[in-house]
């Protein structure tokens, strides 16, 4: 799946929202530290780049886990990144904003394989109903906010619908050429997110969604024995 890459610029209130960060946090990381320092407009406007976006977002995961902003910031945009996928991959970790931080990530930088470790670790770590609730359903909240950036960018949107399509389509597959799969659990979190109009005052909410998958869980796990 390959979509033609175009330069995004986000504010300040966008970056805002997507990290979870607050504008006036952000303004003093600036101004202490030197740290996520925007470019300006000729009107002194602050303007963010993807990778601005990215680096947010992973220092937000990392201030979860009680690291200082005053360590964060003396390091690199790839430290920082790696220092997050160090905590991924602790077994004993169980942060969801490490995970947030991974799948808000994938979607930015259009990588599957990201996606899907996250996905999957995901669910094995926290189990169906707890992974939806508390890592995939504000990842999807915010990955809505990087949506809502006027431009005619769309790639985002389309990688994130296409890997959660093209992973419906192939548990459907695997349903009716064998009878069962056992990822089948992924239907009942995403088949709602994919299947409806987002943009339609019918749409079920991401809650409801929740409440859909709840009483999967139990089903699931007890079947595939996970």
């Amino acid at each position: 799946m390959i979509f033609e890459k175009k330069q995004m610029n986000y504010s300040i209130s966008q970056l805002s929202k997507v990290s979870d960060t607050n504008k006036i946090t952000l303004r003093s990381w600036e101004d202490r530290y030197d740290f996520l320092v925007a470019e300006r407009t000729e009107t002194n406007i602050r303007l963010y780049t993807k990778d601005d976006l990215v680096c947010a977002i992973n220092t937000r995961a990392l201030l979860s886990e009680k690291i200082k902003i005053s360590s964060i910031s003396k390091k690199s945009n790839d430290d920082i990144q790696k220092l997050v996928d160090d905590k991924f991959k602790d077994k004993k970790n169980a942060n969801y904003q490490i995970y947030i931080a991974r799948v808000l990530r994938s979607a930015l930088n259009y990588d599957r394989d990201l996606f899907d470790t996250t996905l999957y670790s995901g669910f094995t770590n926290f189990g169906l109903y707890d992974f939806y609730f508390n890592i995939m359903y504000p990842s999807l909240q915010r990955i809505g906010e990087i949506w809502s950036v006027k431009s005619n960018v769309v790639e985002h949107e389309n990688f994130v619908a296409g890997l959660l399509e093209s992973k419906i389509n192939d548990i459907t597959k695997e349903i009716v050429e064998n009878k069962e799969s056992k990822d089948i659990w992924f239907l009942f979190i995403m088949a709602p997110y994919i299947f409806l109009n987002r943009g339609s005052s019918d749409t079920i909410s991401l809650l409801e969604t929740a409440k859909m998958v709840s009483d999967a869980e139990q089903n699931m796990v007890s079947k595939w024995n996970i």
